[in-house]
């Protein structure tokens, strides 16, 4: 057993080891249940856990440094280096997320304890997103929201996300977001658009954080991670980070590889910062062809080589979460595919260095306090075909009682505006109802005639998790083709549909909660099953009878997802399970499981998904998934 000694100055008083699984995370308050929580002001925790034997102890005060002596002939003495909680980063503004019970947002631990590792695996236990892949993680990935791909969009610090391959058609490829190099994703659900904003890692101390992920599995997965971060004395960061992943090459999986690296630099003080932010991925999709007879469909889906970058420079004052605070920003990116077009029936030949950008202007400020938010944001997206600018409005307030939230955007390239405005109310402390109606008018699909959506739902409280059920009416809109699937999808008008729904979350005893939604529309129509469910049963613990020291948590979950026919919309085609020569990809069950151990700074996690009726499921007509998907491996935080 080695024994450490301590200057005479330190022996009075120790700092225990901090234990903090993320110390650079957004911390939040927890609410009942895994997947959700409320945001709160980073700070740093007192840690409760004892200090091991043979452990250095430092001085109580977080900036000191002290001398630590050895036992061993010769030792000379060392210092720790100081660890300081510096000044946080500039992060977007997160907007209220309204409703009963708990919302759809999600920090850095909280994210991968529900092991997606696409945007379009965390989507899946949204309610009304419906999700599209062919294959394995490098195919192409879209999500409809209410029956409409065009009405997902991303926002990443501020930046709206834009969709710059050719081969996406009119919706945004969600594998475009990098997921990994997140720390919190939060999502608004409106009357029928969904509106996902995320913010990516930082960090605020100046003891090194560095972490290790390893991932392997079936269709020979092979997934690494990597990631550095620390802040310097005076205010300064550097971050960087990396992911590869490759899969099988079988042409009846849809395989590929793709390798991302990330990089930030910048500095902040109380109330100034300036970063710049590069990320660039760069991933290589093969062949997938289909695994039915499908006249219409020549040449399954070609193969790719693309990269894309995206990037910015801001510089901000204030803070979003309090107080008056601005922001501006200037981003770019860049699309680059390596592959033409030959291979893709229905398309023109084109050059193999087909390139696309955008440059993004923004500037963003607003005031918060006593419950009040209001904001305003103003973006300029200049594209190869043109400018397009967009205003945005915002303002919510929050009470126990009552919360109200309104937003406002028009864009100026066809003159289209939306108005929507969202309130819950709470009169008692296990009763609440809330709803969200949204108007679009002026150069929509239909003209200058409004396009009117809601939803409204009522729900009780049960120990810690929200029952709720309600109506929900989406307008009529366009939806666009999914070409990247088949070039024989096309844009087409979708009737409006209306249905009921009913959802339970939250922990119902103990540890144990639940997370159940399910939409029954009129109808089936254009990316939109008639009925579609997602029931999970799921415990979330720390075990503190046993581990007081926090530095164990077990989260598991099992669920059952289940969707019905799903209709493609084709030229000369009508929205409807009778078309004769309609396409359609049919109903299926699956069954998804995780598992994941936290032991101090490590976490060993399980994932699996696998169908059951039929037992290789079709979410794109023509393509199967595979039967069975199991995942598995480690992340290792390192304090140095």
């Amino acid at each position: 057993m080695i024994v450490m000694a301590l200057e005479p100055a330190a022996r009075a008083q120790q700092v225990q080891r901090d234990t903090t699984p993320y110390p650079d995370s957004v911390q939040r308050k927890r609410a009942p249940g895994p997947n959700s929580s409320t945001l709160d002001t980073v700070r740093a925790r007192a840690d409760t856990a004892k200090a091991r034997a043979d452990s250095a102890k430092p001085s109580p005060a977080d900036t000191d440094s002290v001398s630590v002596l050895g036992l061993h002939p010769g030792d000379t003495a060392t210092k720790i280096p100081k660890d300081t909680i510096k000044a946080p980063m500039a992060h977007a503004e997160m907007p209220p997320v309204l409703g009963v019970g708990e919302q759809f947002t999600w920090n850095r631990e909280e994210l991968f304890a529900t092991g997606a590792l696409t945007l379009t695996q965390l989507l899946e236990l949204v309610p009304g997103v419906t999700t599209f892949t062919s294959g394995n993680l490098a195919s192409p990935q879209f999500a409809a929201y209410a029956g409409n791909p065009g009405r997902v969009r991303v926002f990443l610090d501020g930046m709206e996300i834009d969709n710059l391959d050719p081969r996406a058609g009119g919706a945004l490829d969600l594998a475009e977001l990098q997921l990994w190099s997140l720390e919190q994703v939060t999502i608004e659900r409106g009357a029928d658009e969904l509106r996902i904003y995320c913010r990516t890692w930082t960090v605020q101390r100046t003891t090194t954080s560095t972490r290790i992920d390893v991932l392997t599995g079936d269709q020979r997965t092979n997934l690494y991670r990597a990631f550095f971060g620390k802040r310097y004395q005076h205010g300064q960061i550097l971050q960087v980070g990396g992911q590869n992943y490759g899969t099988s090459s079988d042409q009846s999986v849809g395989g590929g590889n793709e390798l991302s690296l990330f990089a930030r630099l910048g500095w902040a003080n109380k109330d100034w910062s300036f970063d710049g932010f590069f990320m660039h991925a760069d991933r290589d999709r093969d062949v997938r062809q289909p695994d039915l007879a499908n006249a219409l469909l020549e040449n399954g889906i070609p193969e790719q080589k693309r990269t894309r970058a995206d990037m910015y420079a801001r510089a901000a004052r204030g803070d979003p979460d309090s107080g008056v605070w601005v922001q501006a920003m200037v981003a770019h990116s860049n699309f680059t595919e390596k592959t033409g077009f030959s291979a893709l029936a229905g398309l023109p030949l084109d050059s193999a260095d087909t390139v696309r950008t955008s440059t993004q202007y923004i500037a963003t400020g607003g005031f918060t306090r006593w419950g009040l938010r209001l904001s305003g944001a103003e973006r300029y997206h200049k594209l190869q075909t043109g400018g397009v600018s967009a205003t945005a409005l915002r303002a919510s307030f929050e009470h126990r009682l009552l919360a109200l939230s309104l937003y406002a955007e028009r864009r100026g390239a066809d003159s289209s505006s939306t108005e929507e405005a969202t309130a819950r109310l709470t009169p008692l402390p296990f009763f609440a109802l809330a709803g969200t109606v949204a108007r679009r008018h002026g150069g929509t699909a239909f003209g200058d005639e409004d396009e009117l959506s809601a939803r409204l739902e009522a729900g009780i409280r049960f120990h810690q998790a929200w029952l709720s059920a309600g109506i929900w009416r989406r307008a009529q809109a366009v939806v666009p083709g999914l070409i990247a699937f088949d070039t024989i999808y096309t844009s087409a008008p979708t009737i409006a549909a209306t249905g009921p729904f009913a959802a339970a979350r939250g922990k119902i005893w103990r540890d144990i909660g639940v997370n159940i939604w399910g939409v029954r529309w009129n109808s089936a129509g254009y990316y939109r099953p008639q009925l579609q469910s997602h029931e999970e049963l799921y415990i979330d613990t720390q075990w503190l009878k046993r581990f007081p020291s926090k530095h164990f948590r077990l989260v598991a979950g099992i669920a059952h997802e289940y969707r019905q026919a799903v209709l493609f919309p084709t030229a000369g085609g009508f929205e409807s399970l009778s078309d004769p020569n309609g396409i359609a990809s049919f109903f299926s069950h699956a069954i998804v499981g995780r598992i994941e151990f936290h032991i101090l700074d490590a976490a060993i996690f399980f994932n699996s998904y696998s169908g059951m009726s039929p037992t290789r499921v079709e979410q794109v007509k023509s393509f199967y998934l595979p039967p069975q998907r199991l995942e598995y491996g480690i992340r290792w935080q390192f304090w140095n």
